[in-house]
């Protein structure tokens, strides 16, 4: 029979009370959970609620980690081609659930379920491997962003490229690619200005400098609800504003005198609408808040966060606002810092609270599964523990575990593809608890 897999990892229980600072505000580093490294470079959560972080730490080592139901996962050479040499700076999805990490020097990775593929100079038409932001279009497109070059468009093994000659002037000193709801992609730069690519052209949307002003970075787009385009805009000199569209190419702008608060600058990917429709602004100075009506601001002063620096930020499936947090004058990292002003909600992490009072065997994910999936378990002292598989008959297939754990929440991960469909039972046995599921292999 092939070798089973099994991943075995621990979430203890203090990381709940540590990281809770109140209902409103989750922060997760390196001292209070698995995390790698404070020191984050992106943040994406996939299509299965699970968030997949990048880190540098130590000597400039990369680090790529999943956190997933309670979870943590680390990738390195023992299980995919990521190791610390590699840094990843950015992360997308594509409609067919491919996981994409644009990275440093290494091109761009690609995983579809257990199976790693990469694209780079060697294996494709790329003018270089620094990837640095990757987007997915509504047709399944990859959009590549490439510094001091432009945008690599990647459409299942045909390329297409745009730079200075043939989109606009600057598109290589670009800070994002981001996607509206009808497919137009926009590009925004430092000093040259906002852009969106309708199919056919380049449409400048938002200039690089008014007459006789400062030049203008644009470092965050995002869209509402009504397909409306908000960005934030950093003035070379010093002074910020946001922009709201009016149509693609007219917009209306809010500064100082609106939000009636002073920063250094707006954050690069600082920017996040909500499920709400609220508007949420990063900046190294604390968090802006507009909800159409009345502005609001978040920072040390007012809340129980450790900084103030809200750098790239993202929306979570939960109506989490996730940021990294940071602090500017120091250059000091903080971690993961997760805002609701309902109440956060990381479903694993309270779970995980309750379960890892009392024994627990939680049902497998997926199930049905085909060929592979997790086993997830909690107990509430150290204990030898057992997880063994029976087929139908009650024959024992594997026994996945046999080991004595300290006080925790583990998860296994079983790998059925040498065995036939139908109905299997996996049972969990201590010292003074035991417990048996079912799961179906599905083909």
């Amino acid at each position: 029979m092939k070798k089973l897999l099994f991943t075995i990892l621990i979430i203890s229980l203090n990381v709940y009370n540590q990281t809770h600072l109140n209902k409103n505000w989750i922060l997760f580093n390196k001292d209070n959970s698995p995390l790698l490294s404070n020191s984050i470079n992106a943040l994406f959560e996939d299509d299965y609620n699970g968030y997949l972080i990048s880190s540098v730490g130590e000597n400039n080592r990369g680090y790529l980690q999943l956190f997933r139901d309670g979870v943590w996962q680390t990738f390195d050479s023992s299980n995919s081609p990521i190791n610390t040499s590699i840094m990843i700076v950015d992360i997308s999805q594509t409609k067919d659930g491919k996981l994409l990490f644009g990275t440093l020097n290494n091109g761009l990775y690609i995983k579809t379920g257990e199976i790693w593929d990469s694209l780079n100079t060697s294996n494709a038409p790329l003018p270089d491997n620094f990837i640095f932001r990757v987007a997915v279009d509504k047709l399944n497109r990859y959009w590549l962003g490439i510094p001091n070059y432009g945008v690599a468009v990647y459409d299942n093994g045909i390329w297409i490229f745009f730079n200075d000659q043939n989109s606009f002037q600057g598109i290589g000193d670009l800070n994002f690619i981001k996607l509206d709801s009808t497919n137009n992609i926009w590009v925004g730069t430092d000093y040259f200005g906002l852009y969106y690519y309708n199919g056919n052209n380049w449409i400048k949307a938002i200039s690089g400098q008014f007459t006789g002003g400062p030049h203008q970075l644009i470092t965050s787009l995002t869209i509402d609800f009504e397909n409306r385009k908000w960005a934030t805009i950093n003035l070379q000199g010093g002074g910020s504003k946001i922009a709201k569209s009016i149509t693609d190419t007219s917009f209306v702008y809010y500064d100082s005198t609106h939000y009636g608060y002073s920063f250094t600058f707006f954050s690069y990917d600082g920017l996040a609408i909500d499920q709400n429709n609220i508007k949420y602004f990063g900046t190294t100075d604390g968090l802006l808040i507009f909800n159409d009506t009345v502005w609001q601001w978040l920072g040390t002063f007012n809340s129980p966060i450790p900084a103030n620096w809200f750098n790239k930020g993202v929306l979570d499936s939960r109506n989490n606002k996730v940021y990294i947090l940071e602090s500017f004058q120091q250059y000091q990292n903080y971690g993961l810092i997760f805002y609701n002003e309902d109440s956060v909600i990381v479903t694993s992490v309270e779970d995980d609270f309750h379960i890892v009072n009392n024994f627990y065997l939680s049902q497998n994910y997926p199930n049905p599964f085909n060929p592979v999936t997790k086993i997830k378990f909690s107990i509430p002292k150290s204990d030898i523990v057992q997880i063994i598989i029976y087929d139908i008959l009650g024959k024992q297939i594997i026994k996945l575990l046999n080991d004595n754990k300290p006080v925790g929440t583990y998860e296994v991960e079983f790998d059925a593809s040498n065995l036939p469909s139908g109905v299997y039972f996996y049972r969990i046995i201590t010292e003074s608890y035991s417990d048996t599921k079912k799961m179906i292999l599905l083909r």
